[in-house]
């Protein structure tokens, strides 16, 4: 019960200033994501949509549905990557890129970039992928423990909850955990 508290807090916190209108909207956004078939699509609150890379239809669909935020986490050369920029170039969305291509790049300096790039939308709906939402749940998890101060079993869960996977292994070493 207590995890579950504190991982409601953790998420619904940063979420305090938004108004009731975001939510709805953003709700509606997690419908049109799991409609659509975006990739295992997750969300943790209305205004962060987690998954898989979405394909161009996809991001087309996210975007009319009134998503404006989209952060990938897979490498510009990472096969079925590297479009986005394009895409979003001249319209009214912004669309950043983080990459996290494996293990090596789950670092303090990363994560460190990863919840600035999150702090700066609090306030609108945000699609967060990679190729599976496997690196999602794991950066998920290390801004959990590194920045927002979790304890390590609670921000491990919460990665898991978010999408990882074939990761875990290496968060728990990090956290320094038995999974």
């Amino acid at each position: 019960m207590f995890i579950r508290y504190a991982l409601t807090i953790l998420v619904l916190i940063p979420l305090a200033s938004c108004s009731s209108e975001t939510t709805s909207s953003s709700q509606d956004v997690l419908s049109v994501a799991t409609k659509i078939g975006l990739h295992n699509v997750n969300s943790l609150n209305p205004d962060l949509i987690l998954g898989g890379q979405p394909t161009l239809e996809q991001l087309e669909a996210l975007e009319e549905a009134g998503v404006q935020n989209f952060i990938s986490l897979r490498p510009e050369t990472e096969d079925g990557a590297g479009w986005e920029e394009t895409y979003a170039d001249g319209k009214d969305i912004e669309f950043s890129r983080l990459p996290i291509s494996g293990v090596g790049s789950l670092t303090k300096e990363n994560v460190d970039i990863f919840s600035q790039l999150l702090s700066e939308r609090v306030d609108e709906t945000t699609v967060i992928y990679c190729a599976s939402g496997n690196r999602v749940g794991a950066m998920l998890a290390l801004k959990s423990f590194w920045i927002d101060g979790v304890d390590a079993k609670t921000s491990f869960n919460l990665g898991v909850r978010s999408g990882m996977t074939s990761l875990t292994a290496a968060v728990s070493e990090i956290l320094g955990i038995t999974p």
